[in-house]
């Protein structure tokens, strides 16, 4: 449910920020009630991973949580796993439409094409999903280590969407999309991610005793033996690089992982980069190898310079500074690209898939293109926006409207409940012991009970239910922007034009967006704005 103001209907910020729209807040406020059933089938509306986003979401929602404004964002994705955790075990009911006698066949089982294959199945098409590898989940599975996703979660919510109806086929790896259309298939989709290592280009990156971060992790999640000896080196600042080098630590090696530029650079998510450092992971800062011989790297200290064509600052070596590392097992970790050719598409430079209009390849109508295939990697919860997307321009090609049912009855909300006060903090996500953690593939985070979780819920403030008039007196405002400094909800924006005493007033463009918590009445110099809550 969402309030309506003067026509136009409120969104709460976090559920703005998740790709896939999943109505945070009012999640939330069944969780707040206890109802975790309820809670769960919210989420499913959206997704069908609430189990994985859960554990490995990197949650968008809460950078621009309400509640930053008093002190720290809601737990959304905890909330979201205890929702998953203590919601019924029992797989819910597929409301699915009557059949359109349509097929479709859909590449690649990573969460994109299972997302995809699960609303194109709610539609009334018969899906048949194809995966290369002997498991199904793709990156989900082999990308990611089990002390972050465990392989159950995984199993768990594939299971329900196999449930739900869609043929699901693996160790069968397809060479060519458009031969499925020969074969049959009304329109076929390619989510096939992006596996395909980015290299270094340097001298000795062949030799033996170096790997590449994803098949690395692919062959330890899928449960090989991998010898690495005893010291390793990693190559690279992303969630890839420390999942190598926390995924070395418990194969007991002494890591090194090295970095071009610095920490506050590093595209890797800041807890991740905690908790390897936390487990022993030495990160080495402004180093990168520029040749290997043998068993040794020669390395090369950096500077930061002026920023490179994505806004960082660009490193370039320091003369000098070389030196020599030695290392049993060295993994590049510096990413992954598309590989369009692999299934007979049209690619670009990068090797993601050429798509135009809808998400349609070119090379024939009836192939369609999402996910990685198409942006290149991405997380989670945007694979999963994209299989939506997906979903619909498939519908539609077929003769549907592109409407993802929703089958959850309005909404009635009680009066909202006193909401915790300014400061409460919520609480701390707890771990298991280090030494636990460097032993195995246990996973690392323990989630919250019922209690805290219900605790922790009433933090939120129901953003979607809830209105503050804005106003900025113009003719008193001097345009010094501290209420735009203050805001973290984007509500300020400065006027193009000048007042009768010559300055550029600010204006409170974005009212839906306020939650009344007054920093920017207490900060403005000039007494110019004033916030009250709508009735």
């Amino acid at each position: 449910m969402s309030t309506t103001v003067s026509g136009k209907k409120l969104t709460a910020p976090c559920r703005e920020a998740c790709p896939a729209g999943i109505d945070v807040p009012r999640y939330i406020r069944c969780i707040r009630e206890g109802r975790f059933d309820e809670a769960l089938a919210v989420i499913r509306e959206k997704i069908p991973f609430p189990l994985v986003c859960g554990y490995a979401c990197v949650h968008p929602c809460e950078t621009r949580c309400a509640r930053i404004q008093y002190d720290e964002a809601v737990a959304i994705r905890m909330l979201k796993k205890v929702a998953a955790e203590q919601g019924s075990r029992k797989p819910p009911e597929i409301m699915r439409r009557p059949s359109t006698g349509k097929k479709v066949a859909v590449i690649g089982s990573g969460p994109c094409g299972l997302t995809a294959a699960h609303y194109l199945n709610i539609l009334g098409h018969q899906v048949t999903l194809y995966e290369a590898r002997p498991l199904l989940g793709g990156m989900l599975r082999y990308g990611i280590p089990q002390y972050r996703l465990p392989k159950e979660a995984i199993d768990a919510e594939i299971g329900f969407i196999r449930a739900g109806g869609v043929e699901m086929i693996a160790n069968s790896p397809v060479s060519s999309a458009e031969a499925l259309l020969e074969h049959g298939f009304d329109a076929v989709l390619a989510a096939t991610g992006a596996w395909k290592p980015i290299r270094m280009g340097i001298p000795g990156e062949d030799n033996a005793g170096v790997l590449d971060g994803i098949s690395f992790l692919e062959r330890v999640n899928a449960g090989s033996k991998v010898e690495i000896g005893k010291k390793v080196l990693v190559i690279g600042g992303g969630n890839t690089a420390i999942d190598a080098a926390r995924t070395s630590v418990r194969l007991g090696a002494d890591v090194s992982l090295l970095y071009r530029r610095t920490r506050a650079e590093m595209p890797a998510s800041d807890e991740e980069i905690r908790e390897a450092i936390e487990e022993g992971v030495f990160i080495d800062y402004l180093t990168a190898p520029v040749r290997i011989e043998e068993s040794q790297a020669l390395c090369v200290r950096m500077k930061l310079a002026e920023s490179d064509a994505d806004g960082r600052p660009k490193p370039v070596p320091i003369d000098g500074s070389e030196y020599w590392v030695r290392f049993d097992t060295l993994i590049e970790a510096l990413g992954q690209s598309a590989d369009a050719a692999a299934v007979g598409l049209e690619g670009q430079e990068n090797g993601t898939i050429v798509v135009g209009k809808d998400r349609m390849a070119l090379s024939r109508n009836g192939i369609f293109a999402a996910g990685d295939a198409v942006k290149g990697p991405t997380t989670i919860i945007d694979a999963i926006a994209e299989g939506r997307s997906a979903c619909a321009a498939v519908d539609r090609f077929l003769g549907g409207d592109g409407t993802i049912p929703e089958f959850l009855p309005d909404e009635n909300p009680l009066p909202l409940p006193r909401i915790a006060p300014q400061g409460a903090k919520r609480p701390p996500v707890k771990t298991i012991s280090l030494t636990r953690r460097k032993k195995g593939f246990e996973p690392v985070e323990i989630g919250y009970g019922k209690r805290a979780a219900i605790n922790e819920a009433s933090r939120c403030f129901s953003c979607d239910l809830q209105h503050f008039n804005v106003t900025v007196n113009a003719l008193v405002c001097k345009g010094c922007g501290y209420c735009m400094e203050a805001c973290t909800l984007d509500v300020f924006r400065q006027s193009e034009h000048f007042n009768p005493s010559g300055y550029k007033p600010f204006e409170a463009l974005n009212t839906d967006r306020c939650v009344g918590c007054g920093k920017c009445v207490n900060i403005c110099p000039d007494f110019a704005i004033t916030v009250d809550q709508a009735v």
